[in-house]
């Protein structure tokens, strides 16, 4: 076995690693580009992110109720400025707001029923500086590279238990899956429209529901059928592949 081939991923994640190449982003797709950002190494920026959410959370702490809301917001628009420097459109900061416009405004209606007018602004606009640092994230790096970061990442854990590779395929199905139950929910409320009942929450919510259930069944099902939910397979894949590799280095043949 060569010291090339024990170091590669078990099958079934280099084939999630690829279908992951057309797989919708909850953040947006990946936008190519030549930027600095965009040839930083995956590890760096998610190490960047986490500073970013460390950062505004202090910020909310350990700083005035003026001068945090000042800073956050500033924050933000450090965050717009260099999505345009990587050459993002000027709409592509709107886009990501639009997705979720009402979840700021809800927050900066609670903190002014609680009498806090200055965390009116900032907690507000901590969530669109995080949420715009995530979906930059996601547009310079692409989805596969950005998952194989985190299970790099991950790997120093196994001396606590933790499974890198497991990891790894939790994040495939937890962003392949989300765009299946939207299309199960679509299906939902095409099936209550054509029955009248487009207006009945009931109508749209538990055959929704109903069919997300089914479908992770189904998922968890394919997913016992190859040993993936037994610890420490993904082995015998990998020493599969590895004999196969050996067998190419030596052109196919073997000793009888």
């Amino acid at each position: 076995m060569s010291g090339r081939s024990s170091l590669r991923p078990p099958r079934w994640w280099r084939a999630r690693r690829r279908g992951l190449d057309a797989a919708p982003s909850l953040l947006g797709h990946h936008v190519p580009g030549s930027s600095v950002l965009h040839r930083a190494p995956a590890g760096r920026k998610l190490a960047g992110l986490a500073l970013l959410g460390l950062l505004l959370g202090l910020l909310r702490l350990a700083v005035p109720g003026p001068l945090a809301a000042g800073a956050t917001v500033a924050l933000a628009a450090l965050v717009a400025l260099v999505a345009r420097r990587c050459g993002l459109p000027r709409a592509w900061a709107l886009r990501r707001v639009r997705a979720v416009w009402w979840l700021p405004l809800l927050l900066a209606l609670v903190q002014l029923w609680l009498g806090r007018p200055w965390h009116a602004v900032a907690v507000p606009a901590a969530l669109v500086a995080a949420l715009w640092g995530a979906a930059l994230l996601s547009a310079t790096t692409p989805l596969p590279v950005l998952l194989d970061a985190v299970v790099r990442g991950a790997r120093p854990l196994a001396r606590v238990g933790v499974d890198a590779d497991r990891v790894g395929l939790a994040l495939v199905l937890t962003l392949t899956s989300v765009p299946v139950v939207l299309g199960l929910l679509e299906q939902s409320r095409a099936a209550a429209a054509a029955r009248g009942l487009g207006r009945d929450p009931r109508a749209l919510l538990v055959p929704a529901l109903l069919r997300t259930v089914a479908h992770a069944h189904a998922l968890g099902e394919a997913l016992a059928a190859r040993g993936l939910d037994e610890p420490g397979r993904g082995e015998p894949d990998r020493a599969e592949d590895d004999g196969q590799d050996d067998g190419e280095d030596h052109g196919g043949t073997g000793a009888p």
